[in-house]
């Protein structure tokens, strides 16, 4: 008892001096965010020119609103990119330009990306989701690991707990203050490792980066490379993204990080997120996130049965689906709205494969609609403490697109929006 005292203790100490780090120092080092700002739009297909103009136009005014000291995006419909745009200031105060090459850290939607890269491993033979970890990482340091699976830890069902929840506590102050820096995936699994898990694997689900951590060291042994390498050859090669990487690697595309305020923002405290590449601590571009999102639906890539695999909601022991409808590593529900936008409903039900991201400074949104594969992704430099106040600005550039692309989906008119989804 009295260490679980001293840990949470710690815990406090630290949390106390993260939130007065960032809560100090407004009229000192904040800068007044300014209402003309500069903007990038291109255009990759013609006959989308117009659909473009309106996005680079809706993208303006969120920008503007949503006062984000830059906001980029991007459209893919059918493995084509159609547009991409960027609004604001990469760093406000060199008055640096946000440009669609844009990186951005994009927190938990780096789960989508580890899911890629299982993905490919798993079509080309090396892992199963259902087999026993222990099979592929003889040295896990928790013996309570030795049963999970990578289908429990990428559908959040294994058991661990999440940042707030970890008991090992030096682990849970390192997580919190994020300054300590790992060379290795195995090396981070100190952070949770004396963390006893929540509920026997597969009877409940709980969200937490730590599965997806641990399901990065898995592959990192079964692929006899590092989880980073392993990434670049398999997913970043061959699909030409220069902007994934991890997020604390110097990239002259990388955007200041801020917090934002009554019209301010000050700059984000520094920190150093490589004790979490594959469950939030990666950095990519608008662009690249889209190009990655459309790749699942290259056969040659991802084969159609691996990726069905990957998108299905799992069932817990019970036979229900979870609670968030997550697969693996990427949510897959369906709604008569876009994400956060119920007051523009959709003529009918639409089911869509996702991800977000909430990082030190900066948030991200991934989205695919499977049956017109279309994909949109969105990034900013700063934190909305209600992620829709950021999500749903895509629906805002998806509509002109959807206009054109399956005009069908939308309704002329606002009827009363009865979806509770």
């Amino acid at each position: 008892m009295k260490k679980r005292l001293i840990g949470a203790a710690v815990v406090l100490l630290a949390g106390a001096a993260v939130a007065w780090d960032q809560l100090s120092g407004w009229t000192d080092l904040s800068t007044k965010l300014s209402t003309g700002v500069p903007e990038q739009t291109k255009v990759y297909q013609p006959e989308f020119q117009a659909s473009a103009e309106q996005a680079i136009t809706a993208l303006k005014q969120s920008q503007q609103q949503g006062q984000f000291p830059a906001l980029t995006a991007a459209v893919a419909w059918r493995s084509q990119l159609l547009w991409a745009g960027a609004v604001g200031y990469a760093d406000l105060e060199s008055q640096k330009p946000a440009s669609i090459e844009s990186q951005f850290r994009i927190g938990s939607t780096s789960k989508a990306v580890t899911a890629t890269a299982l993905a490919r491993a798993m079509a080309a033979g090396v892992i199963e989701l259902d087999a026993p970890i222990s099979r592929y990482k003889t040295d896990l340091p928790n013996s309570q690991w030795q049963d999970l699976t990578l289908r429990q830890l990428m559908s959040h069902t294994a058991g661990f707990p999440g940042y707030k929840e970890n008991t090992d506590w030096i682990g849970a102050v390192h997580t919190l203050l994020k300054q300590a820096e790992f060379h290795d995936v195995h090396d981070a699994l100190s952070l949770f490792d004396e963390s006893k898990l929540l509920y026997p694997a597969g009877t409940d689900f709980h969200y937490s980066s730590f599965d997806v951590n641990l399901a990065s060291a898995v592959l990192q042994s079964a692929v006899q490379a590092p989880f980073l390498q392993y990434l670049d050859t398999q997913v970043s090669q061959p699909l030409g993204l220069l902007s994934l990487a991890a997020a604390e690697l110097p990239s002259p595309h990388q955007v200041s990080f801020y917090t934002t305020r009554d019209g301010y923002a000050k700059k984000h405290r520094e920190v150093n997120l490589s004790q979490r590449w594959a469950g939030g601590g990666m950095a990519a571009s608008s662009v690249d996130l889209a190009v990655l999102g459309s790749a699942w639906f290259n056969s040659d890539f991802i084969p159609a049965a691996v990726q069905q695999q990957f998108w299905t909601p799992q069932k817990l022991r019970n036979g229900e689906v979870n609670e968030q409808f997550y697969a693996l590593g990427w949510r897959n529900f369906s709604q008569k709205h876009m994400f956060c936008d119920k007051e523009n409903p959709l003529s009918r039900s639409v089911s869509f494969v996702h991800h977000g991201g909430v990082s030190s400074g900066a948030q991200s949104w991934l989205v695919i609609y499977p049956e017109l594969q279309l994909v949109v992704a969105m990034n900013t430099n700063t934190v909305k403490e209600n992620y829709c106040d950021f999500a749903r600005q895509a629906a805002l550039i998806t509509r002109p697109f959807l206009q054109q692309i399956a005009p069908d989906w939308l309704l002329s008119a606002k009827p009363q929006d009865s979806d509770k989804g």
